[in-house]
């Protein structure tokens, strides 16, 4: 695939084992440790609101959606930010590579 047809290349951030959040519909992130957002995911469980990604194993962070859903995660989030041109020109490279 040429690079010319590339306008923004999607990418999913991994949260779990097996499990992908669409970063641009993250609001917010917030450590498990942290009491408030503890609050928040036992508030949200009885409403259907609460997505278990973590697959069983020990959750580190907990997400905010703009859908109103709370997304538990068991990876750590990615620290690093690109900027999307940056972040674009590397997936295409990983793309072309066939690493992606």
């Amino acid at each position: 695939m040429s690079r010319n047809k590339f306008t923004h290349c999607p990418y999913l951030w991994p949260v779990g084992p097996a499990g992908l959040v669409a970063p641009d519909r993250v609001l917010a992130a917030g450590r498990w440790e942290s009491a408030p957002i503890r609050r928040a995911v036992r508030k949200a469980k009885p409403e259907g609101r609460l997505i278990d990604l973590t697959f069983g194993r020990a959750c580190k962070w907990v997400l905010f959606l703009d859908s109103g859903h709370i997304v538990l995660a068991a990876v750590p989030m990615p620290v690093a930010v690109l900027e999307d041109e940056e972040l674009d020109q590397l997936l295409i490279q990983k793309y072309e590579e066939g690493s992606l």
